[in-house]
């Protein structure tokens, strides 16, 4: 008898084939809450055959986190750890990269609904 075959979607392939990255980028831009949030994702989007309610609002936290969306809220640790950010550092080109990934696979996600 055949297996259930699960195909996951853009963002959850995306975010699979990105995860190292991913994982030292919201640990960079958001600290240990945003590492460990992006990890609890990435086991979300792993077991999963379709993207939750709950994943998607991770998704959106996510982009949101490598949009650099909060860090201009001196609430938040999004600012202290967007300060101590160089610049001129190769990390800056690589986290404008994984965004533009995730949202290139979000909007692919819409394409196929």
């Amino acid at each position: 008898m055949p297996k259930d075959v699960f195909v996951p979607s853009p963002s959850a392939e995306f975010i699979v084939a990105h995860c190292n990255a991913l994982d030292c980028a919201t640990l960079l831009l958001g600290g240990a809450a945003a590492q460990k949030r992006f990890r609890r994702l990435l086991d979300d989007v792993t077991a999963s055959p379709m993207t939750t309610r709950r994943q998607e609002r991770e998704l959106d936290a996510l982009e949101d986190l490598l949009s650099l969306r909060h860090v201009h809220d001196d609430e938040r640790i999004e600012a202290e750890c967007f300060a101590a950010i160089d610049p001129a550092s190769p990390i800056v080109e690589e986290i404008c990269a994984l965004l533009d990934g995730l949202q290139a696979a979000r909007a692919q996600e819409i394409l196929l609904a």
